[in-house]
Parts: C-alpha cells; sequence; structure tokens
C-alpha cells in the first residue's frame, strides 16, 4: 500500500479481532513514527507499548478514570458507560503511549509537541499500511497519575497521546472529509 493510499484509508477502529500485534510490527510502526521531523533534531519523543499485564492495567485505570466523568457512577447510563469503556480497552491487544519532552523554552516545547503528533500520525498511518486499526486518544487520560506510573513517565516529559492498535474486527470506511478546496485559499 502506497502513501497515500494508506492515508486515505486510516481511519479510527475501536473494535479488534483477538488477535495480538506482533512485536515486530510494532517495532516497524515506532520506526516510522521517528521519521517525523523535529526541529534541530530533538527527538522529543518516547514511547511506551502496553501488551498483555501491562494492558490490562491501562483498561482498569480507563475504567476508574471514566467513573470520575459521572456524577454517580452507580447509575444505569453510567455504569453502563463505564462497562463498554473498560470493555474496550480490554479487547485493544496492544497501546502506545506517547510522550513528549518539555523544554523550558516554549518555542521549542511547542516544536517538539508538533513533532511528536506527527510521529503520531507517522505511526498510525504505517499501521494502516501494515494492515492494523488504530485509534488515537488524548484527554483527561493522559493525566491520570496511575497511567503516569505505569508508563514510568520520564521526568521532563508528558504524555500526549495514546493509541490503541490491533487487527480490527470488521471491516471499515473511512468517514468522510470536506473536500480541501473548500477551506484553501491560493494566494500568487
Amino acid at each position: 500500500m502506497d502513501a497515500y493510499d494508506a492515508i486515505a484509508a486510516r481511519t479510527s477502529t475501536r473494535a479488534y479481532a483477538d488477535r495480538p500485534v506482533p512485536r515486530a510490527a510494532i517495532e516497524r510502526l515506532l520506526a516510522a513514527a521517528v521519521r517525523a521531523p523535529n526541529h534541530k533534531l530533538t527527538e522529543p519523543w518516547r514511547f511506551a507499548v502496553l501488551t498483555g499485564k501491562s494492558a490490562a492495567r491501562f483498561a482498569e485505570l480507563r475504567r476508574a478514570h471514566r467513573a470520575t466523568r459521572f456524577p454517580d457512577p452507580a447509575s444505569p447510563e453510567a455504569a453502563k458507560a463505564i462497562d463498554k469503556t473498560y470493555r474496550e480497552a480490554l479487547g485493544t491487544p496492544a497501546f502506545v503511549v506517547v510522550m513528549s519532552a518539555l523544554s523550558d523554552d516554549a518555542v521549542r516545547r511547542e516544536e517538539d509537541y508538533a513533532s511528536v503528533m506527527m510521529a503520531v500520525q507517522n505511526l498510525m498511518i504505517a499501521a494502516t499500511a501494515e494492515g492494523l486499526g488504530s485509534y488515537l486518544r488524548t484527554g483527561g487520560i493522559l493525566e491520570d497519575a496511575g497511567v503516569k506510573v505505569l508508563v514510568r513517565l520520564p521526568a521532563g516529559h508528558r504524555i500526549v497521546a495514546v493509541i490503541s492498535l490491533g487487527y480490527p474486527a470488521a471491516p471499515q470506511e473511512p468517514k468522510r472529509r470536506t473536500d480541501p478546496a473548500e477551506r484553501t485559499l491560493w494566494l500568487e
């Protein structure tokens, strides 16, 4: 699959087949990730790959974090949502937790964050080319103290993304995108 086809085919996958992702495949994704441009070759990224027991622990942390989002976690609708979050995480063969260095210089910090998010995109496109599905997660879970401990967050870094990885449980069609012509201004 060429790069254009992988970009066009990439979509967010939430349900995965009960099939592990080979370590060699994840290593290829990480090799693609680190080819992202990064100002002054700072290489600000760090990765933690969660499989097996560490992935199950992450599922527990996701469940606990989701419960904090409800005024009454025991209510039927909250319990259903919490359980769905937990089952979805338990059914995910691998997670890649992506971290970024935190420079004291504000400009460098933004450049590094941008580079790390480009690495995330490289990884997700490479996953599509490998026949894997992926899902990008951001938000409050990135600040969870238990997650930081689980991934052994290095001092001077922050978690910027969690990528779910696995073989899709069913074929998926990419979501529609607005034609770029509607959002592009050409200037001469």
